[in-house]
């Protein structure tokens, strides 16, 4: 059985959608959501009862822990209500593109504990890298390599500044300007890094899919990944880092590179572009379990329904619920 956990934060129609498609596919697996009610209020009763809510939502915010939390909450209901085989992490912008016959073949076949992006970020510095999915060369980037080592790795220094506006992917709802902070980074180890030859620093795209024991070791953290829950906590971006270095750091664990993810990373932007129907050729080739990001009602999410085999419905929104949830 393979569940879902989402994280959303905002258009509450665009979520209902993904679950509903989620239902005819998957019929109606466990999925639990963690979504931002303090950026968007949502009716949870409007929602069919395999589809439960975390009940005290983290606030969230672009870049911070906050991400991390939301998604280890999220986790934890899941396997509360739920003991699924395995588990995909999406957000509610987010679209299943492979049929689940295939999602769920090809999970049983790699016997994989994860399907993560991830690479060694002291091996990057080397300028050892590897790709296993070319469709996250971003990470990749050399550029975005000193970046991680900057979030994650040396030592940093914040000097005021004010901000006039947010980055553009940005969630936050603090009003500009404001008074902010320009990192100034130093290329010493930071005190606080728990890094070392035994337990190193990976970096990756957040999204991925998991198995029971990779949720297992996610929900118990040993004492080395609190560690690096209280560093990651005050540094940037770390949810392209915290996943990643708690599972490669364990070797019972079979991680596999290739995420079966798609996601079109522009070399002029710092985020994913939306997809349109001119990536359809490539989604329906690839045939990859979910890619990402879409807008709400975008006219290609409409031709990956008849590509599933879903009839067109003139509502998104499930069945009420049939317990509380």
């Amino acid at each position: 059985m393979l569940g879902f956990v989402i994280l959303s934060h905002r258009n509450p129609a665009q979520l209902a959608r993904l679950c509903a498609t989620l239902n005819r596919l998957y019929d109606l697996p466990p999925i639990s959501v963690h979504h931002d009610v303090s950026q968007s209020p949502l009716d949870a009763s409007t929602f069919s009862g395999n589809v439960r809510f975390v009940a005290r939502p983290a606030v969230t915010s672009w870049g911070r822990w906050s991400l991390v939390e939301a998604t280890l909450l999220a986790l934890r209901l899941l396997y509360d209500f739920a003991d699924p085989d395995y588990f995909a992490l999406i957000s509610a912008v987010d679209y299943p593109v492979a049929a689940p016959e295939q999602v769920i073949s090809e999970l049983h076949q790699r016997g994989a504990d994860a399907l993560l992006d991830h690479y060694s970020l002291e091996d990057a510095l080397r300028g050892v890298l590897t790709v296993s999915d070319p469709h996250l060369h971003h990470h990749r980037h050399p550029h975005n390599v000193r970046l991680a080592a900057i979030r994650y790795l040396w030592l940093t220094a914040k000097v005021p500044v004010i901000r006039f506006r947010p980055p553009a992917f940005s969630t936050t709802l603090e009003r500009y300007p404001r008074l902010g902070a320009h990192t100034v980074s130093i290329r010493l180890r930071a005190p606080s890094a728990p890094y070392s030859e035994r337990y190193r620093c990976y970096v990756g795209s957040q999204w991925f899919t998991g198995s029971r024991r990779a949720a297992n070791v996610l929900l118990n953290p040993n004492e080395q990944d609190v560690r690096l829950q209280q560093h990651l906590r005050r540094r940037l971006v770390p949810d392209e880092s915290y996943v990643q270095t708690v599972l490669c750091n364990r070797p019972e664990l079979n991680i596999d590179g290739e995420t079966r993810r798609f996601a079109h990373w522009p070399d002029h932007l710092d985020h994913p572009a939306e997809l349109d129907e001119t990536y359809l050729p490539q989604l329906t080739t690839l045939k990859p379990h979910f890619a990402r990001k879409f807008k709400e009602d975008a006219p290609v999410l409409d031709r990956l329904d008849e590509v599933l085999g879903i009839r067109p419905s003139s509502s998104w929104v499930a069945e009420p619920v049939r317990e509380a949830v």
